[in-house]
Formats: structure tokens, C-alpha cells, sequence
């Protein structure tokens, strides 16, 4: 059920409809370069790191600790989110003019061997969605599971909005990353064509599930192919920093989002796994740190 009116809206906290969580992820040392995304619930910190770590090529739901903690509620949405990007050093600057995506990660396909030239690597069907049963809005990301040094190319044969099996991603090419974590899709052979998704056949506008992936160039390590349902973007402005010397300020401020001023209010579907995919525009977010607060409220 929905709100009716803003002051509804306004007033549910004062009415105890209201839960606030704090996250904080901590990225590997490995590097990553501008323009380059990265899957933030990939690396340690609270909720704790998701390696997508299961049964090779086996579909499995992503498991709800590796999400940011919220009530189990129907007719729950996003009221707030806030986030501060802390640098790597007291001199980095290089993390901030981050774009943020939060998403519902639903299940993912682990260890897709992307040297396997040739090979049609079948799927096993082992579980299905768990919301967004039609598949409506649900993309397909390539995450790296292990550093890469060539760039391969493939495409994924998967199950439409519809129902209709046998559909074809556009051809996408793999980056050469420095270890896990890094999304390695791309419209080109380089960084500069990186993408949050894989590019869906003319007329598809989601994914059921996945039936198969083959590589025709290898890229030289392991990735995971993750369904993920794309809810609010926002970004990070500011990088956080601390001095060494002088009076050792702190300098960067927190971005905040009221999302009922920026748009239409999101529902969070019970039982979502929340996790934010970044971009760093302005170089590596190698050992940066993003943090932050949600807040969730229902009529």
C-alpha cells in the first residue's frame, strides 16, 4: 500500500513507519581506472563482501546478509539516502564525482570461464527470480571474479520480459582488470565503451534468466553474469580526506537524497538485497572507502 498524501508521507516516521540503516564498503587496493564501474557489494565492510561464491554456472539467489539491512515489509520505499566517499589517502582525490546506482540484486550465474573460446557454456536453471517475477526492468551484469590482463568478447542467450527464450545481448567486450569486483562489460575493447549492462536484444526491456554465454576472443580470467534491478540513481560529489600535517581538517561533505523531492518515491520489494554499483569518473577508487545511511518508510 501507498502513500495517498505528502503529509502522509512526512509524517510516518512520527508514527514509527520508518527504519534507518548505515552501510560502509570498503574497495580493494587492486586498481581500478576513470570511467571504470565497480560492484560495491563486492568488497568487504557491513553488509559483508558477496563473491558470488556457489556452484559454477549454477543460478543461486543472492543471499540477503550480503544486502544493505532493511524491515522485511511489504509496501516499503526508499525515503532517504545518504553517502560520503572517504579517499585512499590525505592526498586522493580521485574517488570523488562518483555516479551511484542502487539496485535489488536477485541472482546470479558464478565462475564463467572467459578463456573458453568457442564453447557455448550452458546455465543450470537451479532457482528463479525471487521478485520481478516477469523479469520487467531486470538487467544483466558482468562482474569480474578474478583479475584479467586481455580483452574477450561474448554474448548471453537469455529469457525475455515475455517468456521468450533464445534472445541475444549485444556483443560485449570484457576489460582487462585488476582483480575481482570490477564490471568488465564494454561496447568497445576499451574502458572507454564500460558499461553497467549488458546490452539487451532490440525491443527487450528485462531478463528472466540466463540460458547461455560463449566467448569467440578470450579474456584471460573468470566473471560472473549477476540480474540486478536497477532503483534510484544518485551520486557522491566530494571525497572525504584527512590531513598529515597542520591542523589535520577534514575536508568533503556528504551527499544527500530525499527521494521524493527527486523524483518518484521507490519501493523496496520485500525481501531485497539493496547494493550500489559506482563510477569512478575522476581516476582509481582503489582503497576508497564509500559509507552512508539509508532510510526506509511505509503507510
Amino acid at each position: 500500500m501507498g502513500f495517498r498524501t505528502v503529509a502522509q508521507w512526512a509524517a510516518s516516521p512520527d508514527s514509527g513507519k520508518w527504519h534507518i540503516t548505515t552501510f560502509r564498503k570498503a574497495v580493494a587496493s587492486a586498481a581500478t581506472v576513470a570511467n571504470d564501474f565497480i560492484d560495491y557489494t563486492y568488497f568487504a565492510g557491513n553488509p559483508p563482501a558477496n563473491f558470488y561464491a556457489s556452484a559454477p554456472l549454477e543460478a543461486a539467489l543472492v543471499e540477503s546478509i550480503r544486502g544493505i539491512n532493511i524491515p522485511a515489509i511489504d509496501g516499503q520505499f526508499l525515503k532517504r539516502i545518504t553517502v560520503m566517499s572517504a579517499a585512499s589517502s590525505a592526498t586522493g582525490t580521485t574517488n570523488q564525482n562518483q555516479r551511484l546506482l542502487l539496485a535489488d540484486y536477485l541472482l546470479y550465474y558464478p565462475f564463467v570461464d572467459t578463456d573458453a573460446v568457442g564453447e557455448q557454456q550452458d546455465m543450470i536453471q537451479t532457482a528463479a527470480l525471487p521478485r520481478y517475477a516477469t523479469g520487467s526492468g531486470v538487467q544483466m551484469m558482468a562482474v569480474a571474479q578474478s583479475a584479467a590482463s586481455t580483452v574477450g568478447t561474448f554474448i548471453v542467450s537469455y529469457t525475455n520480459q515475455d517468456g521468450t527464450a533464445g534472445r541475444t545481448s549485444s556483443t560485449t567486450y570484457t576489460k582487462a582488470v585488476a582483480g575481482g569486483g570490477a564490471l568488465v562489460s564494454s561496447t568497445t575493447n576499451a574502458v572507454a565503451g564500460s558499461q553497467q549492462f549488458i546490452q539487451l536484444q532490440a525491443g527487450d526491456s528485462g531478463v528472466r534468466s540466463i540460458q547461455s554465454v560463449t566467448f569467440s576472443a578470450a579474456g584471460g580470467g573468470l566473471m560472473c553474469l549477476a540480474l540486478v534491478k536497477p532503483l534510484y540513481h544518485f551520486y557522491s560529489t566530494q571525497e572525504c580526506r584527512r590531513t598529515t600535517s597542520g591542523n589535520l581538517e577534514s575536508y568533503g561533505a556528504a551527499s544527500q537524497f530525499e527521494t521524493v523531492l527527486h523524483g518518484p518515491p521507490v519501493e523496496i520489494k520485500n525481501g531485497a538485497v539493496l547494493g550500489i554499483v559506482g563510477l569512478g569518473n575522476a581516476g582509481t577508487l582503489a582503497s576508497s572507502v564509500l559509507t552512508g545511511i539509508l532510510e526506509t518508510t511505509w503507510s
